[in-house]
């Protein structure tokens, strides 16, 4: 059996979430002529519930310190990430770069534009290499999901897995479920790789079509979703169909995934703080700049919270907008 480890505590409050959209160019201000220095954010998706706590974590410590805030949503695209972070350095010369949830090995052209302008970059999720100045641990919350779900469901039956490898978070996350289920020879495991747009809608056809093979025969079954909206579309699918058998994990704590826990329609949910994470991260910009040839690059880890049945009502007393 493999080894547990222990769920810890969050660090008080998050973008996510990983997984929504808004207009590429968004602007939270602009500083042409006006002697501010500015955030430039790239968004994996912006309107996803963790994204978007990342992103209002990160511009609320920003405006706190007198900058503006320009977020650019790339709908999951490497080229686009690339190609904003290209006109953050060159164009539109903002003082620091924030990446949401892309590998880095994925936007080299950007990384070496932030270079070449001497701006600092910070990563969320992605790994630490030349340019990136800190980022936060995509690997975490994975490792706490699938170790959560395996003591909730047991080490016998049939699992769905909703992946994503394109978003470093989920790939990461996905790492983690491969290699807890390694350990696992009694459970079946049926990936399917989501995509974005269209997560929510993938994640219900997948379902439906795993549903029709699997049908309610007293054998343990489990849905394993690497972020809410995927999860959220399994529910669905589970609904049409009529199956009350199968269980559901997720990992983010978007608002409609926390009500789906607290009706019982969702088993359980690793939530990730993006809020400060997007702080911390912000304060790692201002940390490097102060420091200079003497910053260490860093991983920021802010651990999950395990919310299902038996602690929604206090996570929820203790996180009062986490519905909103």
């Amino acid at each position: 059996m493999k080894k547990r480890y222990a769920l810890t505590a969050l660090v008080a409050a998050a973008a996510l979430a990983l997984s929504g959209c808004s207009d590429p160019g968004t602007s939270a201000g602009s500083t042409s002529g006006s002697g501010q220095k500015t955030l430039g954010i790239v968004a994996l998706v912006a309107t996803d519930a963790l994204n978007a706590a990342v992103i209002n974590g990160a511009t609320e410590a920003a405006e706190a310190a007198g900058w503006t805030v320009t977020v650019t949503d790339t709908q999951g695209s490497p080229d686009k990430a690339n190609a904003a972070m290209t006109a953050f350095s060159t164009t539109q010369k903002v003082d620091a770069i924030l990446v949401s949830a892309f590998a880095s090995t994925s936007i080299g052209a950007g990384l070496q534009s932030a270079i070449a302008a001497n701006i600092p970059v910070v990563s969320w999720g992605g790994e630490l290499v030349d340019g990136i100045v800190a980022t936060t641990s995509a690997q975490k919350v994975g490792e706490d999901s699938v170790n959560a779900m395996l003591e909730d469901f047991g080490n016998k039956g049939d699992v769905l897995a909703l992946t994503y490898h394109t978003g470093v978070l989920c790939l990461y996350r996905g790492i983690a479920f491969d290699d807890a289920m390694k350990d696992e020879p009694d459970i079946s495991i049926t990936a399917n790789e989501v995509a974005i747009p269209g997560q929510v809608e993938d994640g219900t056809a997948f379902t439906a079509a795993w549903l029709a093979s699997h049908p309610k025969d007293g054998t343990p079954y489990a849905v394993w979703g690497a972020w809410d909206e995927p999860g959220m579309g399994a529910i669905a699918a589970l609904k049409q169909a009529g199956r009350d058998d199968v269980k559901v994990y997720s990992i983010n704590g978007a608002p409609n995934a926390l009500q789906a826990v607290k009706d019982g329609t969702m088993t359980q949910i690793i939530w990730q703080d993006g809020y400060t994470e997007g702080k911390e991260l912000f304060q790692a910009v201002l940390d490097s700049q102060s420091a200079g040839d003497s910053w260490q690059p860093k991983t920021i880890d802010v651990p999950g919270v395990l919310v299902d049945s038996s602690t929604i009502d206090q996570f929820l007393k203790d996180h009062p907008d986490a519905l909103t």
